[in-house]
Formats: C-alpha cells, structure tokens, sequence
C-alpha cells in the first residue's frame, strides 16, 4: 500500500466534502413534513462520509503536525497564513501566533522572495513554483537553506495554497564542502600536474643530456679503441723492425766475431801461445751467450716462425718454450689452421694466446694447459684452459687484470667475441671467437 501524503489526504478530504455538499443540498431542497426525508441509503452514506472526514482529518492533522518538512498553509485569495506546522515553527524560529493571519511576504525570511503581490498573483496563476535552492534567514537571524514547492488546490470549494519548505541546509553544507574539495583537489592536481610536467622537463633534459654524454662517451671509447689499435699496429710493426734488425744486424756482427774469435784461437794456438789461447776461448764462449741473448730477445719481440711458417706452427712453438720453462704440459688440438694468411688475425690469436699461458704461469698454479684452435665456416675460434684453481668472478673484469682488459680490447676491435670463465678448483677458460673470411 503507498505511503499516504498530504496532497493525497487533502483531495481526499475535498471529495469527502464536496459529496457532503452534494448531500446538504438535496436534504435542503426536500418538502417539509413527513416526506421532507432523505432515504435511510443516502442518510447512511451522510454518516459514513461524516465520519471518513473525522479521520482523514484526523490522518491529514497527524500528518501535518508530525511532518518532518515545514508546511504552510495560505489563503489562495489574500496569501495570509491559516496554519503552520510545528517544524515550520521550529524551522523559521517563529511561533503559531507570529504567523497566523500573516501574509506571506511579511514574515522576515520571505520578504525576499515574495516582495511583492505581483509575485504572489504570479504563483496564484502558475499554481505551482518550486526554488530548488532557497536561502532564508530565520528570526533567530541564522542562515538556512530550503527547497520551497507551492501547489494551488481547492478545499470545500476555496482555494488553498500549500507551501512545503523542506530543509537542505546539512546537503547544502555537504555539497559546498563537496564542491570545496573538489576545487582544493583540482588545484592540487593542477599544481601536481605542474610540477610534474616541469619534472618531466627536467628528466628530459636529463636524459638528452645523459644521452650526450653517453654519445661522447661511446665516440671517445671509440677514439680511444681506435688509438689503442693504431697503437698496437705501430707497436707490432716496430718490434718486427726491432726483431729484424737485432738478427740481421747485430746477430750477424756477433757470428762474425764468434767466427773470428775462432780463427784467432787456432791460429794463437798454432803458434804456441796457449796462454792467450784460454783467454780467445773464453771471449768466444761469452760472444755465444750473448747471440743467444739477442736471439731470445729478437723471438720475445716478434717470432720470426709467425710471419715464416704461420700461426699453427707459432702456437706450437711457443707452447713447447712455455714447456721448458714453466715445467706446465700443453696438450694442443689445432684443425684446418694451415691456411690462415691473414696477419691481422694471426698475430691477434697468438698475443691472446701468449697473454693466457702468462695468466696461467701467474696466477692459476696449474699443472696442464689445453689448447684448442679451429676455423670452423666463417669463424677462427681459440680456446685456452687450465685445471688450476679457477679465476674469481670479481677479477673478471677488475680494472686491474690489463692482461684481460687487452685481450678483450684486441678481440672487440676485430668485431669478435670473448668469454671469460672460471669454477673453484677446476680451472679457467678463455675463449675467443673471431670473424675470419679468406680472401
């Protein structure tokens, strides 16, 4: 069943009486005497309709003075005032007496919205005004704001004007501190917007920045890189001439003297001088040391077997010198190296190798080297490995180890690949991966 509402016990209360009316007249217009009398049906439908007035009143006055909206109620033709809820009351800060009989616009709180009769005469034509959001001033001089709604009805033949004034002041207060956040927000989001797109500006500049000098970086790495090869390429060439001439020139110098010192002693010793004789052969015995010495030295600068026989028989050459002297096996497997004319890559590989047996003397206390070099399709590969005690991840790439900075610099320059690798008490691995095309 709905929920019963004012409009709807008024109308009801205005049909009740209008057929009461109705009722009134008929009884009014009857003869007099014993035939003057309404029917017994029509005098109980007067009765019933007397007594549903007692309660729809009833239900309409409990309604009206326990509404929790204020309720005024006027009169259509002069706007005064015929009663007011005790909310309204409460409401405006007013009793029941300072508002009966008052017109509308003479109570404080209206004056500005009903100023004038032009107004009232507009809402006794439209019959119905609503304000959403009305702010009022109560007697008590406090500020309130109120949804005001008026419908026009007819009452017993009269016309009535009901004006429900509900309070919004606690929504109003709500959606003003609403409205307030939202504005702090959006001034918030504006000022993080801000901020952050100044951040993000900066990052920017940053980061062009950070590229810059990442780009100069790379360019000076590549100077750098580029120096270092010129370098090395200047370096090999001048111990080959350095190499070259200790053998040519000096070494020959010394095998002249050696031959002469010889020649010397035999002819001393044909003429029987056996003292001066100890003494030519000691000077010989010295001039032979020291062609070994220049020898050595002229091998250590630039091996004279890479540039004769190639790097097959160099590896094996100075595997078996690091034999001798470090008393360390080497065990080599070389495949279709035979080949190999490129002296770029030829003296790459054995420097990478010569660097891997010093690590090894230095640093693995090994007792076995395995040497593998291959040429497998478009690729020249050496591997290097000990069964020492395994190179530390950390000195990996320590800026210290310039044996391995070199051997990975010589590698890079020549667009090839290397891996260094070592376990605990198994040993190192050094393998090198180098582009190699014949031609």
């Amino acid at each position: 069943m709905p929920p019963v509402t004012k409009s709807h016990l008024m109308a009801e209360n205005a049909t009740l009486r209008t057929r009461l009316a109705e009722l009134e007249e008929k009884l009014a217009n009857l003869p007099s005497g014993k035939g003057g009398e309404l029917p017994e049906s029509e005098i109980a439908e007067r009765r019933r309709i007397e007594d549903a007035l007692k309660v729809s009143e009833i239900r309409y006055r409990r309604l009206f003075e326990t509404a929790k909206d204020g309720i005024l109620i006027l009169d259509a033709d002069t706007g005064r005032i015929t009663a007011a809820n005790p909310f309204l009351q409460d409401l405006l800060g007013y009793s029941h007496d300072e508002l009966l009989g008052k017109r509308l616009w003479e109570i404080g709180p209206f004056r500005d919205i009903a100023a004038s009769q032009a107004a009232f005469r507009k809402l006794q034509n439209k019959k119905y005004i609503r304000y959403d959001n009305l702010p009022l001033e109560t007697k008590g001089r406090r500020h309130r704001h109120v949804e005001f709604v008026s419908n026009l009805y007819l009452v017993n033949g009269m016309k009535v004007i009901q004006c429900n004034i509900r309070d919004i002041t606690a929504r109003r207060l709500a959606e003003d501190r609403l409205r307030k956040a939202n504005e702090e927000l959006e001034k918030r989001v504006e000022e993080r917007t801000i901020e952050l797109v100044t951040a993000n500006r900066h990052m920017k500049q940053m980061l062009d920045e950070g590229k810059r000098v990442g780009e100069n970086i790379v360019k000076s790495r590549d100077r750098l890189r580029n120096l270092s090869a010129r370098l090395q390429t200047v370096l090999e060439e001048e111990r080959t001439r350095i190499s070259r001439e200790i053998h040519d020139e000096l070494g020959q110098a010394l095998t002249a003297l050696k031959l002469d010192l010889s020649s010397l002693g035999r002819t001393l010793s044909s003429d029987g001088h056996a003292k001066p004789t100890g003494k030519v052969r000691a000077m010989e015995r010295a001039v032979g040391r020291i062609i070994r010495t220049v020898r050595k030295i002229s091998t250590e600068l630039r091996p004279g077997v890479l540039d004769e026989f190639g790097l097959a028989d160099a590896i094996e050459w100075q595997a078996k010198d690091f034999e001798n002297r470090t008393g360390i096996g080497c065990k080599l497997s070389l495949h279709a190296t035979d080949k190999i004319t490129d002296a770029v890559r030829s003296t790459a590989i054995f420097r990478i190798f010569q660097e891997a047996l010093t690590n090894v003397m230095r640093h693995a206390a090994a007792t076995q080297v395995t040497v593998g070099l291959e040429k497998a399709d478009d690729r020249l590969i050496l591997e290097v490995s000990d069964n020492g005690i395994g190179i530390a991840e950390e000195r990996i790439f320590d800026s210290k180890s310039l044996g391995l900075t070199g051997i990975r610099e010589r590698v890079l320059r020549l667009g090839g690949d290397v891996s260094i690798s070592g376990k605990p008490g198994k040993g190192t691995l050094v393998k090198v991966t180098l582009p190699f095309r014949e031609g």
